[in-house]
């Protein structure tokens, strides 16, 4: 019996990360006809309130119920259900003060907020902005209990409905208003009511499926004391837990805060200023594109590497360590180079024009050190050291910071925010490949596959240029059609050129294929065909 719940869990808890992982695609790929509804103006009003609404997301999924589930996990393995459902209450009435604290903020403070950000049009979408997070108390308490007690179906199904029912209700909303010719704001507004939405559906779903009940106490009496000292523990570890999560939204709020003002403080008109934004922003979604893969991978290899580590397998552990590191350098590498290259038509086909190609070029530079930041905060949470990343973190938004202050100003465009985005997350890879190295470990373990690694990536880099540019591109009409098309095959043939290079060289070693039964046997299959072709 204990094996088959045992099975149960790992399911439930493979399918609550793929709910996750789909629910980022989602994510991502909304805003691109979202833009094309909406122009560069509307996106830019969108992008200057997202950041704030993306971190009740990530609180709500990520952060709050991660920790609520471990520690009514560890209640009830000791048989204390009288306490498990003491601290459910805690820190449901915890979460909600927070939420209602920040809600009443961005109220009365809504003009205060705007100013600050360099557009005072603002002020009612951060008003609304205010409103989403009421729903983090339903959302973050019913989701944390339904995983302390094993089941991972509320979840995933209310994270996925949610979201679901987010885009669907923002896109609907916008085409509806554009078709009205409303106003950038109205627009910017009417896709945070769509939002709104979203989080109604993902607290019915989360309320049907757990029938609505978060605890049940008998004789309960509040002990301020222990409400102050559980939810310091619950907001300190939830924190930690999705910093990673959070660190795109955190340069997208220094973005928010500092761009429109420092474009207006060397002369750009407000108009100007907000549509440089706006096109800058068309980067967000490739981004988050470019470092999802790198996050599933790594993510997946962190239990494993974890409990290598707590049996004193060291040379699994390592191995562990440096398939994720490998596979960073390898996505983040064909990210960063296949959107440099192809940027010119994949802006023309996403976003119905060309504009700032050159400055989401610069801007994807950051791909590859972020992706290989992420791996590393994954190896070293690991290592249990996840107080690393907080550091690097810390020091990546001071530098994004300073780095918008300096170079916005100097280039006079939105290309200064692009330079310190790459600055900020190579500080930051720096840092956790350091502590990495200072735990004793070899950040290189495989040089010959590591090497393997950096020949695709220069192979296919130079061959999706010369046939860009020799081949395809001279033969192709510059319509979005066209660009559409030379972007899809070009990505296509550099992508093919990746994944045979995973199947035939040794850019994993036999160890590591057999470590992944079902990925080998895929893999003799590939290869069986490539060679009877």
């Amino acid at each position: 019996m204990r094996n088959n719940d045992q099975s149960q869990v790992i399911k439930g808890a493979f399918f609550l990360s793929l709910a996750a992982l789909f629910a980022k695609i989602l994510s991502a790929f909304y805003r691109i006809p979202f833009q094309n509804m909406a122009g560069d103006m509307g996106f830019y009003v969108y992008q200057q309130v997202y950041p704030f609404y993306g971190v009740i997301t990530i609180l709500a999924l990520y952060g709050f119920p991660v920790v609520l589930s471990r520690q009514v996990a560890e209640k009830k393995a000791h048989g204390k259900q009288e306490e498990a459902n003491e601290l459910v209450l805690y820190s449901f009435l915890g979460i909600f003060l927070f939420s209602l604290i920040v809600c009443v903020g961005f109220l009365f403070f809504a003009r205060h907020i705007a100013v600050l950000i360099g557009d005072e049009s603002l002020e009612p979408l951060m008003r609304v902005v205010g409103i989403g997070f009421l729903f983090l108390p339903l959302l973050s308490t019913l989701r944390g209990v339904g995983q302390g007690n094993e089941e991972m179906g509320p979840s995933a199904f209310s994270h996925v409905g949610e979201q679901f029912m987010r885009v669907f209700a923002i896109l609907i909303i916008t085409y509806l208003l554009v078709d009205y010719h409303a106003n950038p704001y109205e627009i910017g507004i009417g896709a945070l009511y769509g939002s709104l939405i979203g989080s109604v559906i993902g607290c019915v779903i989360l309320t049907v499926m757990t029938k609505g009940k978060l605890a049940t106490i008998r004789n309960w009496k509040l002990s301020v004391r222990s409400f102050f000292y559980h939810n310091l523990n619950l907001f300190k570890q939830s924190i930690f837990i999705c910093l990673n999560a959070l660190v795109l939204l955190l340069f997208q709020l220094v973005d928010v805060f500092t761009i429109v003002r420092l474009l207006q403080s060397v002369g750009v008109v407000e108009e100007q200023a907000f549509l440089a934004k706006g096109i800058y922003d068309r980067g967000q979604p490739l981004l988050q594109l470019g470092t999802i893969l790198t996050t599933t991978v790594a993510l997946a290899l962190v239990p494993l590497l974890s409990k290598s580590i707590a049996l004193n397998k060291i040379r699994d552990a390592q191995m562990y360590r440096d398939v994720s590191m490998r596979m960073a350098v390898l996505i983040g590498g064909g990210a960063t180079l296949g959107l440099i290259l192809l940027m010119e038509p994949i802006n023309h086909m996403l976003f119905t024009d060309g504009s700032g190609t050159f400055v989401l070029q610069v801007l994807a530079f950051s791909i590859f050190p972020c992706t290989v930041y992420l791996a590393g905060a994954a190896i070293l949470q690991g290592y249990g050291k996840i107080h690393i990343p907080f550091y690097a973190i810390s020091i990546g938004v001071f530098v994004k910071l300073g780095g918008n202050i300096l170079f916005v100003p100097f280039f006079e465009t939105t290309l200064g925010a692009a330079i310190a985005n790459v600055l900020a997350f190579t500080v930051m890879m720096g840092i956790v490949l350091y502590a990495i190295k200072a735990q004793g470990e070899i950040i290189v373990v495989q040089k010959q596959s590591f090497m393997i690694v950096i020949i695709t990536l220069l192979v296919m880099g130079m061959s999706v240029f010369i046939v860009k540019q020799f081949i395809i591109a001279p033969i192709f009409p510059q319509t979005r059609m066209g660009s559409s098309l030379l972007a899809i095959l070009l990505s296509t043939f550099g992508g093919l050129i990746v994944a045979l290079s995973l199947l035939v060289t040794n850019l994993l070693t036999k160890r590591e294929w057999a470590s992944m039964p079902k990925l080998l046997k895929v893999r003799r299959k590939m290869i069986g065909f490539i060679t009877r072709v």
